[in-house]
């Protein structure tokens, strides 16, 4: 769950898995909620199953234009990777309109029943730009019972723009002894 506040508006993003289809085909359900304090509205909502493969353990989140973001485990014939996936905020709603992006393409995958993932799943939008995305999640460098690795990735919409130095946060840095 991301919370922003625009201004003339607050806003949630958020996620979870669902069947997209009905055949056990993983997707990712994704909601905008605005006004959450005061009158919450389901603003747009969608599915993202685009293909075949599954999408599951996301994150989202917004950066200051309204872009959204969505970071995801995928995985069908191949090993499980990791991508995004993420619509801007003149594309039609409901849409994840601005396609696919692979962060790292998984070689490997996991053949511990314990049936756990992506507990360090998470996306979040950079403070001293405010556009840029960070993701992190799990994949598999090899076929293995629990020898995951971390990938860390950053992405950002051009739409998003560019940063004046005055909209930088001001950092004040002091030594200490001792």
């Amino acid at each position: 769950l991301q919370y922003r506040n625009f201004g003339s508006h607050e806003t949630l993003v958020v996620n979870h898995t669902v069947d997209a289809d009905g055949t056990d085909h993983a997707g990712i359900r994704w909601y905008e909620i605005r006004n959450p304090g005061t009158a919450p509205q389901i603003f747009q909502q969608g599915t993202y199953a685009p293909d075949g493969e599954h999408r599951w353990m996301a994150s989202a989140a917004m950066d200051r234009a309204g872009n959204m973001a969505i970071g995801f485990s995928a995985s069908g014939i191949a090993s499980p990777s990791v991508r995004y996936a993420g619509r801007l905020v003149t594309d039609p709603p409901g849409l994840l309109a601005q396609g696919e992006g692979d962060i790292v393409i998984g070689s490997g995958s996991q053949t511990h029943s314990s049936s756990r993932w992506g507990d360090y799943s998470m996306l979040a939008v950079d403070p001293t730009d405010d556009c840029t995305f960070w993701y992190t999640q799990e994949y598999y460098a090899a076929t293995s019972s629990a020898d995951w690795r971390t990938r860390i990735g950053t992405f950002k919409f051009p739409s998003c723009g560019t940063v004046s130095e005055s909209d930088l946060p001001k950092v004040t840095i002091a030594a200490s002894d001792g």
